[in-house]
C-alpha cells in the first residue's frame, strides 16, 4: 500500500505553500497539491517536496479520478477564491461552497481529517470577532460563500467521524504574497509603495486590524493536523492585537528610514478620501477573539515579525 498522503488545496498559493514548507520541514514529503497552473505561483514550490500537482481547474468528477490513485490521509483545503471585488454569486459559491462540500465529504467517506480555511471576513463589521451567529455579518459575496460553508458544517457536525476544523483566517501577511497584487496584504502593499511612489497612501478612516504571521499561521496548521485532542469545530486564527493602518504605515516607514533608504519628512504619509462604493464593503475593526492555547502560543510579538517581513522584502530586492 502507498504510504498515506497529504492533499493541500491552494498548495502553490501564499499559505499553502508555507504549510507545505512547514510540512517538509517535519519529513512530510507525500503532498498532493491541487491548484491553478500559475508561473508566479510556482516559484513559490521550488524548493518543496510533493508527489503530484493537480489543476483546480478541472471538474470535480476528474478531481476526484485523479485522486482514486493516493491514499490521502488528509485534506488541508486552503485554495479558495479570496477576491472581495467579485460581484458574481454563482462563481464565487462554486469555487468556495461546492468545492469546499466536495473535500468534507471525501474526508468524511474515509474517515480521514479535513482541516479548512475559513475567513474573519464573515465578521463584517460586528463590534466582537466571535464565533457565533450573532456576531457574524457578512457584507460581500466572498464572506458569504465562507459564512455558508462554516454553517454548513456547523450544522452537520453532530454526523461526523473524523476531525473537521475550520480556521478563519485574519489578514495573515508574509513571504509568498507576490502573486496576490491588490490582494496582498498591507504591509506588503506598504513596502511596495514606499518603493514605487516614496509615500503611502492612506484612506481618511480609523481603520484597525488583527494581523498574523503565515509563519504562525503554518505552525498552528501543522500542529492542529497532529494534534487529535484538537475536535472539531471553528476557531479564530488571529493574534488578538489589532494594529490601525496608520501605526502599521510607520512601522513600514521605520524600517526604511532605519535602513538609511528613506528620509524622514512630513509627507510619507497622505491621506486620501476612501471611495464611496468601497465603505459598506469595508471591515474597520478585527480582533481575533476566544483564540485556542495553539493560536495564542505562535501569535505573539506581532510588530517585531512585520518589520522582520518588510526587512526581507527590502532584502530580496
Amino acid at each position: 500500500m502507498k504510504p498515506k498522503s497529504i492533499v493541500v488545496t491552494g498548495g502553490s498559493g501564499f499559505v499553502g505553500s508555507n504549510v507545505i514548507k512547514k510540512l517538509n520541514a517535519s519529513g512530510v514529503n507525500e503532498i498532493i497539491i491541487i491548484d491553478n497552473y500559475d508561473e508566479q505561483k510556482f516559484l513559490n514550490i521550488k524548493d518543496c517536496n510533493f508527489i503530484d500537482y493537480i489543476s483546480y481547474k478541472s471538474s470535480l468528477p476528474q478531481i476526484d479520478e485523479q485522486l482514486k490513485g493516493h491514499n490521502v490521509g488528509a485534506v488541508l483545503h486552503i485554495g479558495a477564491n479570496a477576491d472581495v471585488l467579485v460581484k458574481d454569486a454563482e462563481v464565487m459559491l462554486v469555487n468556495n461552497y461546492e468545492h469546499s462540500k466536495y473535500y468534507l465529504n471525501f474526508c468524511l467517506e474515509r474517515t480521514i481529517p479535513l482541516i479548512y480555511a475559513s475567513s474573519s471576513a464573515v465578521y463584517g463589521n460586528s463590534t466582537n470577532c466571535i464565533v457565533d451567529n450573532d456576531f457574524e455579518h457578512p457584507h460581500n459575496v466572498y464572506s458569504w460563500s465562507k459564512w455558508m460553508f462554516d454553517k454548513y458544517v456547523l450544522n452537520n457536525m453532530t454526523s461526523f467521524e473524523s476531525r473537521v476544523i475550520g480556521l478563519r483566517f485574519f489578514n495573515i501577511f508574509g513571504i509568498g504574497e507576490a502573486h496576490k497584487d491588490k490582494n496582498a496584504s498591507l504591509p506588503y502593499r506598504f513596502h511596495s509603495f514606499i518603493k514605487q511612489k516614496g509615500f503611502i497612501d492612506l484612506f481618511d478612516k480609523e481603520i484597525k486590524r488583527d494581523y498574523v504571521w503565515v509563519e504562525d499561521v503554518a505552525n498552528v496548521i501543522v500542529e492542529i493536523l497532529n494534534d487529535n485532542s484538537i475536535t472539531s469545530g471553528i476557531y479564530n486564527l488571529g493574534s488578538g492585537n489589532p494594529i490601525s493602518h496608520r501605526d502599521l504605515a510607520q512601522m513600514v516607514i521605520d524600517v526604511f528610514v532605519e535602513r538609511g533608504i528613506t528620509k524622514p519628512n512630513n509627507h510619507l504619509i497622505q491621506s486620501i478620501p476612501m471611495p464611496e462604493d468601497l465603505i459598506s464593503n469595508f471591515q474597520f475593526h478585527t480582533k481575533a477573539e476566544d483564540s485556542m492555547d495553539v493560536v495564542k502560543k505562535y501569535t505573539s510579538g506581532n510588530a517585531d515579525k512585520i518589520k522582520k517581513y518588510i526587512n526581507d522584502l527590502i532584502d530580496q530586492g
